[in-house]
């Protein structure tokens, strides 16, 4: 559970805010109440010294004259005046000076007209002329005490108003009470905001309690939720890697194909035009080993590669499928593709869009497996079925499948109806028809064979009377046929009618015989050996010839054989008969000594012989001396490596002829003083060592066929810089070259090519500094395709040169030789000059 302070409910803020306005109010309700206290104490002061000059001005206490008597009684009377005038207007209450017979003799301030009174009501009278009733004890009691000198402070509620009522007594200066006073002042606003704010105090804390438990709660709900979310990171984390590992090695391929922007898929948009754009732009981002190997490419090969690549071979097929699959979010297809070298593979895969927030289409996820095999197994296994139906239907034999629970006759082949003379509609019909035809003697017995539990082959004979009358004998062979569990489930079976073969049986014995004199007589010793090695059943008497030792000796003691077979060579041996125990056959060559220490080659065929168990019983073999075999194979290879040698010299010699000529050439040279002559003479050198260097690498290679790129084209290119003088200069070669191994035919026009782009390149593209770069990038795009990018930054061609129409040697040269490799040649001469040509290998011709 995650807590966003920005969404918590704010009532807790409202009621902060609230308390805070009231405080303020309380404060300034106090502050006004203090001034009004102060005044009062003020005014409390002044009438105790109006009084004290009004009855105690006596002329032995006052030592002044009669003037100064007029001007102190009128200041006195301007005080009181003053006084009287600052209780009038006393704020939110009222100032009230009583008697000893409790008689109002000063009242005002702006409080009385609040409550609908004046001074002119309560002047002069009695407490009892103007206060309810009901508060008169109250009051009077209160007024006593202020007469008897205590001060006392109370709260009285009066027309649905609240008022602090302060009643004190009032003294003169020789401090004798001579009156009281009573000051009232209205705090209604107060207490209800004092109210309001002990109601707000009183749900802040429950509110605060309440928060504090759902603080409490929120908290360990937090702990709980980040260690969960810490638990759900570990596992996610291992779950990742798990995934990763998954990914990177499960046997079903895994990819990703994500498009460059995301696609609107709905009828608002032109979904032809999306298409374009998928295709165009869909491209392989993350793909694992196996998926790869399904195309037989490499990792370069296939990422990045668009959906027009991989279904080129169908593209309408394809948009289809695509336009299916976007339609429905995720597909299953089984769908034939192609490899990178062109062979059609056979594909079944799930695919699931990918969106994004608005719902997009990003990508999409796919896992998808080779069936090859399994659509060739299905092709074979309906080529199957359809013989099998053929040769159901068309044998003279019976061929017929049951069910074991519920016991019902699911298919009999029509020889049925040949044999047995009767229905199979019938037979479908009726079981009880199949136990009716069976010979009387013979029915017991059969039925007692068909009826118990077959776990097994199972092989019986019997006699069933046809319909005519005839007595015919059938074998029939009963095989058990189970489900994944492993129990029975139906029961198939081949009935054949041995009447024919029950007279033909001293025929079979003759055919034995036949083949006992074919297997003594035949120069291959054919063995027959018990499955533990220790009994030898048969040896044909060709073995004595080949091992020159006689048959007794073997019978004897089998095993013996390995003494007399080349120590390096009886591993082999070994490993044949452990493969065989497992159901293999096997083909082993070795050497064996004759008694002279003669060393002849023997081939061994061994194949397992099963028992009716499908336990393997039985070994049998054929020995055949492959000695002059060897021989011939011994004079080929040597004469194999005569050739190497030879063609090696050839190479070797071709390459010192072309360093004749190139020798030659440079003799001539010297005697020419024509320049431009001259370069053709240098020219050719060149051109003649870029030739002699493929026959001198060839000379050095253990391949006599395949040019090994890298080495040949810096040979070339630091021949040519020295041969232009470049010494002096700094021109840089900067070589990028994939290790591509080339045939001759493809070799002497790609390194001719180079050798034209490159002279040019030094000849021409640095005249006006001899500070410069040349770059030469030689890469494979696929099996059978190459890139080849040769560019400098030099001055590049003079304007208004016309490469394409160019009539210089150099140039028709590098067209000719591009027309010989099928390549395409693209020519850019913005800054410097860059060669891009794509081209192929070409196919190798046979040679002698």
């Amino acid at each position: 559970m995650c807590i966003d302070p920005t969404k918590i409910d704010r009532p807790l803020d409202t009621c902060e805010a609230l308390v805070a306005e009231q405080k303020a109010k309380i404060r300034q309700l106090e502050e006004d109440l203090q001034q009004q206290r102060e005044l009062c104490q003020k005014l409390e002061a002044q009438l105790k010294a109006v009084e004290n000059a009004g009855f105690s001005g006596s002329a032995t206490e006052f030592d002044i004259t009669d003037d100064d008597r007029i001007r102190l009684i009128a200041s006195l009377e301007k005080s009181q005046e003053m006084y009287r005038t600052l209780i009038k207007h006393y704020p939110n209450g009222s100032v009230f000076l009583f008697d000893r017979d409790l008689r109002y003799t000063l009242v005002d301030g702006q409080g009385l007209a609040a409550v609908g009174l004046s001074k002119e009501q309560l002047e002069g009278k009695t407490l009892w002329e103007v206060s309810p009733p009901e508060d008169w004890s109250l009051f009077e009691t209160k007024y006593r005490a202020a007469l008897a000198g205590k001060e006392n402070t109370f709260e009285y509620k009066y027309r649905g108003r609240i008022y602090s009522k302060t009643i004190a007594p009032v003294k003169n200066d020789r401090e004798e009470i001579f009156a009281g006073m009573v000051v009232t002042q209205d705090i209604t606003e107060k207490k209800q905001a004092e109210i309001g704010l002990q109601e707000i105090k009183n749900q802040l804390k429950i509110k605060y309690q309440k928060r504090t438990e759902d603080l409490k709660t929120a908290n360990n709900q937090l702990r709980e939720e980040i260690i969960y979310r810490w638990r759900a990171e570990e596992a996610l984390r291992e779950s990742q890697e798990q995934l990763e590992l998954f990914f990177s090695q499960s046997l079903d391929g895994f990819f990703f194909t994500m498009l460059d922007e995301p696609v609107q898929w709905d009828n608002t948009v032109d979904k032809e035009k999306v298409l374009d754009y998928v295709f165009a732009n869909g491209r392989v981002t993350k793909a694992n080993d196996a998926l790869i190997a399904q195309y037989g490419g490499t990792r370069e090969e296939f990422i990045g590669r668009t959906l027009y690549s991989l279904l080129s071979h169908d593209l309408t097929g394809g948009r289809e499928i695509i336009r299916q699959f976007f339609d429905a979010g995720r597909i299953h297809i089984e769908n034939e593709s192609r490899k990178f070298d062109g062979l059609p593979v056979w594909v079944e895969g799930d695919y699931i869009c990918i969106y994004d927030s608005p719902g997009r289409i990003v990508g999409y996820f796919g896992v998808q497996r080779d069936i090859s095999d399994r659509k060739k197994t299905e092709a074979a296994l309906k080529e199957s079925e359809e013989r099998f139906r053929q040769l159901a239907e068309n044998i003279e034999s019976v061929f017929w499948m049951v069910n074991v629970q519920p016991q019902e006759i699911i298919y009999i082949s029509p020889g049925y109806e040949k044999i047995w003379g009767r229905s199979c509609a019938d037979l479908y019909a009726h079981r009880r028809f199949f136990a009716e035809s069976l010979h009387p003697e013979d029915r017991d017995r059969v039925i007692a064979t068909f009826t118990k539990p077959i776990e097994s082959e199972n092989e019986t004979e019997y006699r069933i009377v046809r319909p005519d009358g005839e007595i015919r004998w059938i074998r029939d062979r009963a095989f058990p046929i189970r489900n994944q569990a492993g129990q029975v489930y139906r029961i198939v079976g081949i009935a054949e009618d041995i009447s024919e073969g029950k007279q033909a049986e001293k025929v079979i014995r003759e055919s034995e015989e036949r083949f006992r004199q074919l297997a003594e007589n035949i120069q291959d010793s054919f063995w027959l050996l018990s499955a533990e090695f220790t009994d030898l059943l048969y040896l044909s008497p060709a073995y004595e010839q080949i091992w020159g030792r006689s048959s007794e000796e073997l019978y004897a003691e089998p095993l013996k054989l390995m003494e007399w077979v080349h120590p390096e060579d009886r591993h082999l041996l070994q490993e044949a008969m452990t493969r065989v125990l497992e159901g293999e056959s096997t083909s082993t060559e070795y050497r064996i000594f004759l008694p002279d220490g003669t060393i002849r080659w023997v081939c061994d065929r061994a194949f397992p012989i099963y028992d009716e168990s499908g336990k393997i019983y039985r070994i049998a073999g054929i020995g055949e001396d492959i000695s002059d075999r060897k021989c011939t194979e011994a004079r080929i290879q040597a004469a194999l490596r005569e050739k190497e040698v030879l063609l090696k010299e050839i190479h070797h010699r071709v390459k010192n002829n072309m360093q004749v000529i190139s020798s030659l050439l440079q003799l001539q040279a010297q005697y020419i003083e024509d320049e431009p002559t001259l370069a053709l003479f240098e020219e050719s050198q060149t051109r003649i060592h870029s030739m002699a260097l493929i026959h001198e690498q060839l000379y050095q290679s253990e391949h006599l066929d395949r040019i090994d790129l890298p080495p040949y084209v810096q040979n070339l290119v630091a021949n040519l810089y020295q041969s232009f003088g470049c010494g002096n200069t700094a021109i840089q070669f900067n070589l990028n070259i994939d290790p591509i191994y080339l045939n001759i035919e493809t070799a002497i026009p790609c390194g001719l090519i180079i050798n034209e782009l490159v002279s040019n390149s030094l000849k021409y593209a640095f005249r006006q500094s001899l500070v410069g770069e040349i770059n030469i990038d030689l890469h494979k795009i696929n099996t059978q395709k190459f890139q080849l990018i040769l560019q400098d930054n030099g001055s590049g061609f003079p304007p208004g040169f016309d490469v394409e129409n160019a009539d210089t040697l150099g140039l028709r040269l590098v067209r000719m030789l591009a027309y010989q490799l099928e390549a395409n040649i693209a020519i850019d001469s913005q800054c410097g000059t860059c060669y891009n040509i794509v081209f192929q290998e070409l196919n190798y011709r046979q040679r002698i």
